[in-house]
């Protein structure tokens, strides 16, 4: 079954979008930062990273106090992969 459904649906909230934009740039970036960067709530935060998350799309590690958060690169790549495969735009 292809999982890329999921992904785009995950990513395709537009403050989900400027998460993952943030984490792209810094390559880590704490939860605390991005509530910071985008000055939304931490409640709204931690709801978009915990979906961003469940879609395996960023890792969220423990660091102390803090939860950091890292583009997942291997499931944005098979998501991709999966969708040209679906589409058929790679077929010989």
């Amino acid at each position: 079954m292809h999982r890329f459904p999921q992904t785009f649906k995950a990513i395709c909230h537009p403050v989900r979008q400027k998460i993952l934009n943030l984490i792209s740039i810094k390559k880590e970036l704490a939860v605390n930062d991005l509530v910071k960067e985008l000055g939304l709530a931490q409640a709204t935060i931690s709801h978009h990273v915990s979906i961003l998350k469940k879609a395996k799309v960023i890792n969220v590690k423990k660091s102390g106090t803090q939860s950091l958060c890292s583009i997942c690169c291997l499931t944005l790549t098979k998501c991709c992969q999966d969708l040209h495969k679906f589409i058929g735009c790679c077929k010989k």
